[in-house]
């Protein structure tokens, strides 16, 4: 279980992840449009009347697929923070509506230094369903980040003290914190190669581990367990059983539970005694 400093770190990052994505229960400014009968202007005003079919038709068209994407989780009856009751322009200004493959799409808040990065993320079938994959405080502090080359890296989900990835029917734990105090998940790049990295929270969120993919494997390569620069005695701990999509490369080899102690074999008897 997580300690209180991370209990703290995700309220605190809550609150500010809410403020954000405006879904307090302030009123906005007077200069963003308040949605009216008609909904802002960002939103295609047919788009009300459209049945599940017709907003699935449209989810590939570059001017209405937003309006196609909130349409499908207004029918879905969803309740989401990228789609709350009151939509205003300034807030559908930052929808972004992504193909995670053929038959998958993302809807979500964009982040506004990058696109694919959509926080509050919904995803929705070809077909019109729509799941809401993490609800409460996940939901605010998830982060989906859409791949370039999903061959190559996958769309993958980052949440302080797991990564998820997307599949086509679900998603997968691929990485979780045993001991999460001090440290978090996070997606980063390196010459237009992304990888996750596992940051400290404090000292200007210092990388302290990486975990590479590997296509041809599919699984995530990076430490299980390893010290932390701060504190002096601090350590991070991967909790193998839970990380579906892991295999333990470098770090410190993590010392085995009672259960998994290996035991001694008895000496042969000689036969010939």
């Amino acid at each position: 279980m997580c300690g209180r400093q991370l209990r703290r770190l995700l309220v605190v990052t809550a609150a500010a992840v809410a403020a954000w994505l405006g879904c307090g229960t302030k009123a906005p400014p007077a200069t963003q449009p308040v949605a009216g009968a008609s909904g802002p202007k960002l939103i295609a005003a047919e788009s009300a009347s459209w049945s599940r079919e017709e907003a699935c038709i449209r989810l590939a068209d570059a001017r209405l697929g937003v309006s196609a994407a909130v349409r499908l989780v207004r029918l879905a009856g969803v309740a989401s923070l990228c789609v709350p009751e009151e939509l205003t322009d300034a807030h559908v200004g930052r929808l972004r509506l992504a193909a995670l493959g053929a038959e998958r799409w993302v809807l979500g808040l964009a982040e506004r230094n990058d696109d694919r990065r959509l926080r509050a993320p919904v995803l929705i079938r070809a077909t019109g369903e729509v799941v809401q994959p993490l609800d409460g405080i996940e939901e605010e502090l998830a982060v989906l980040h859409v791949s370039r080359d999903a061959d190559v890296f996958p769309h993958v989900v980052t949440l302080p003290q797991r990564v998820l990835l997307v599949t086509d029917g679900e998603l997968i734990v691929a990485i979780a914190l045993e001991t999460c105090e001090h440290v978090r998940f996070d997606l980063r790049e390196q010459r237009g190669f992304g990888y996750v990295a596992l940051v400290l929270t404090a000292a200007g969120e210092t990388e302290v581990a990486r975990y590479r993919w590997d296509p041809y494997e599919l699984a995530f390569m990076g430490p299980a367990c390893d010290k932390l620069p701060d504190p002096p005695d601090g350590k991070f701990q991967i909790n193998l059983e839970a990380s579906q999509r892991l295999e333990p490369v470098g770090g410190e080899i993590p010392a085995p539970t009672p259960d998994e102690e290996i035991p001694v074999p008895a000496a042969p008897e000689d036969e010939w005694a």
